[in-house]
């Protein structure tokens, strides 16, 4: 699985950095909702700012 996993991560750099990011939001909005009953559409910015930022960084790297 984890060979599978590097492979993708490889061959897809971006698309790796988006999944994760949508994958974690949901993680987070879900734990937020299931806690406090609520919605704070101020966390949506900040998960997009911190997406432009890695895949800069990736963009960088590669």
């Amino acid at each position: 699985m984890s060979n599978k996993y590097k492979e993708f991560t490889e061959k897809h750099p971006y698309a790796n950095v988006i999944l994760l990011m949508v994958v974690t939001s949901f993680i987070g909005i879900s734990i937020e909702w299931i806690i406090n009953k609520d919605f704070i559409g101020a966390g949506l910015y900040t998960a997009i700012v911190l997406t432009l930022i890695e895949i800069l960084r990736v963009r960088i790297k590669k």
